[in-house]
């Protein structure tokens, strides 16, 4: 199985991602909030450099300085 993590600023988006992905049953983990992208992304690198098996989902999300940032991995 591969492990897929990213971040993001709209759980709305990784709610639909998940569900494109038809994935229901599988267990999604969320992290955060994350007070700066720079440390939501240093929770993805770590995570990314503690899996040998992960790919990186970009969510295309904006920087708004006004929303926190979350993580979220699952297994695929």
């Amino acid at each position: 199985m591969t492990m897929m993590i990213g971040i993001h600023q709209q759980q709305d988006k990784v709610d639909k991602l998940y569900e494109n992905l038809g994935l229901r049953a599988a267990p999604l983990t969320a992290v955060g909030p994350f007070s700066s992208k720079d440390e939501a992304l240093a929770w993805q690198r770590s995570m990314q450099q503690k899996t040998d098996d992960c790919q990186i989902v970009d969510m295309g999300t904006a920087d708004n300085p006004d929303s926190p940032w979350y993580g979220f991995f699952f297994e695929r």
